[in-house]
């Protein structure tokens, strides 16, 4: 009986090392999850440093910071020219761009890409991007960049040689995850069926604020409700707790049984907003509008709240304003000109008739004085 118990001791201490085993090989290469640690980043720092493995990618997403110091074995994508389209105002990068990003990167298929920013929402929306095209496990690093250096762990100037990749990109990509213009925005302006979260902050919400040189108009989509990402959704650079986040957004009516679109005024802080949405509290149906208010207030036939035109008729002159008030300044000159010349005219037409009548008397005058001498002249 006692070699039984003993027996039966051995094998469930093999299956718990073997559970534990596995737990700490998951933690270390598997698939962690949407949102990783610092420290988780830092125990994998080994593996991260090695430029020729191809299990965890650490990408830094910034615009110009990423050679003054970056976490040791991160490869650099350029925020702008690599997270947007080409000729486009943030909009999602097309199937050639994003072939040619993750060649770059040197990652495949199996390959965990972890991603972090200069701020949050940078990092999100690579994030999206990548799940846009269909780049399965992605994650993003629970932090600012900044956050990294004050937890005091290591930096590093090196560029690690990273053997670039050809990836085998799939086509088409996941538009469930991208809102159009035409036709999610209109479906639920049309329907009143899709819950708009706005994420910009309050003074771009209530139209107190406008991006100059963007759009013309100010305000938020009608029936929007605002949240504004990152400031209110985060602490010391970190994403609050999944609990805190359910709260503030369900007390906005934000809910998992809605049809959901976020918007910003480029796609970025919105694209926090679907993250946190879908990626961390499992809401099914969430989409981000990259088009946001860079496309939505620009099409005039679209109604926005606030709308009185009164709330933004202060506002700094764009370049459309003032080509719209140069073009009327040059209109008015040429009417004044040529009212002038028309004026000018007249008198030149007065004046012109004036002298005609006098010649002709001249003329008639100079007529009878020539015939009464000749009469004269006869006699």
């Amino acid at each position: 009986m006692a070699r039984i118990t003993m027996k039966i001791s051995l094998v469930v201490a093999l299956l718990l090392f073997s559970v534990l085993s596995f737990s700490q090989v998951a933690a270390a290469t598997g698939s962690p999850g949407p949102l990783v640690s610092t420290s988780w980043v830092a125990q994998n720092l080994q593996t991260i440093e090695n430029p020729n493995q191809t299990q965890i990618r650490l990408v830094e997403v910034s615009k110009s910071s990423y050679a003054s110091w970056h976490i040791p074995g991160a490869v650099h994508v350029k925020w702008g020219s690599e997270v947007f389209g080409a000729g486009t105002d943030h909009m999602v990068l097309d199937y050639s761009q994003m072939e040619q990003v993750l060649k770059k990167l040197g990652v495949t298929p199996d390959t965990r890409i972890v991603i972090y920013a200069d701020g949050l929402d940078q990092a999100t929306r690579f994030y999206w991007t990548l799940k846009y095209w269909n780049i399965a496990d992605v994650s993003i690093m629970n932090g600012e960049k900044s956050v990294w250096k004050t937890e005091g762990r290591p930096t590093s100037t090196v560029v690690p040689a990273v053997k670039q990749l050809d990836y085998p990109l799939k086509y088409p990509p996941n538009t469930k995850i991208d809102a159009l213009l035409h036709p999610d925005v209109m479906y639920g302006l049309a329907t009143g069926k899709v819950l708009f979260v706005d994420t910009r902050p309050a003074s771009y919400f209530n139209g107190q604020k406008i991006a100059v040189n963007k759009w013309e108009r100010a305000g938020h989509i009608p029936g929007a409700v605002d949240i504004t990402a990152p400031e209110g959704v985060t602490k010391d650079g970190k994403l609050l707790s999944d609990a805190e986040l359910k709260t503030i957004f369900e007390s906005k009516g934000v809910t998992p049984d809605k049809d959901i679109i976020t918007y910003c005024n480029t796609g970025v802080r919105a694209s926090l907003g679907w993250f946190i949405l879908q990626e961390l509290l499992g809401y099914p149906n969430v989409k981000n509008y990259d088009g946001s208010m860079r496309e939505y207030a620009n099409a005039f036939y679209l109604p926005m709240e606030p709308s009185s035109f009164d709330v933004y008729k202060n506002f700094p002159q764009s370049p459309i304003n003032e080509l719209k008030a140069s073009q009327d300044s040059m209109n008015a000159k040429i009417s004044a000109a040529a009212k002038t010349s028309n004026d000018v005219a007249l008198e030149v037409k007065g004046f012109a008739s004036k002298q005609f009548v006098l010649g002709s008397y001249i003329i008639a005058i100079i007529a009878i004085i020539v015939a009464v001498a000749g009469i004269t002249k006869k006699k």
